[in-house]
């Protein structure tokens, strides 16, 4: 995958965090790009949530898929071919999360 397509899917999905509201407690902590077994690439979306005592934490799980399908329809949109999987990564964990 070119960086410009990579650069293209982390702007995309950090735009619609934003306009979920403050970025609906989440914050684009990681893109990558990943191959599976059959060769065909795919992206590694890591977002952070604050498990501390800030406002958001973990959407509920109606939220996040959701929020999931929201963002793979987005990256569609901007002609991102790779299909998207996404982890959700607690503040306090993020160092030890990859980057």
């Amino acid at each position: 995958m070119e960086q410009q397509v990579l650069k293209r899917a982390r702007s995309r999905i950090e735009a619609c965090l934003h306009e979920q509201g403050a970025g609906a407690g989440l914050d684009v902590l990681s893109v990558d790009v990943k191959v599976d077994g059959d060769g065909d690439e795919f992206l590694w979306v890591y977002l952070k949530y604050d498990d501390g005592n800030g406002v958001g934490g973990l959407p509920d799980t109606d939220a996040r898929i959701r929020l999931m399908d929201r963002l793979h329809s987005e990256l569609e949109d901007a002609e991102v071919g790779a299909f998207p999987v996404f982890s959700f990564v607690a503040e306090s964990d993020v160092e030890s999360a990859p980057e």
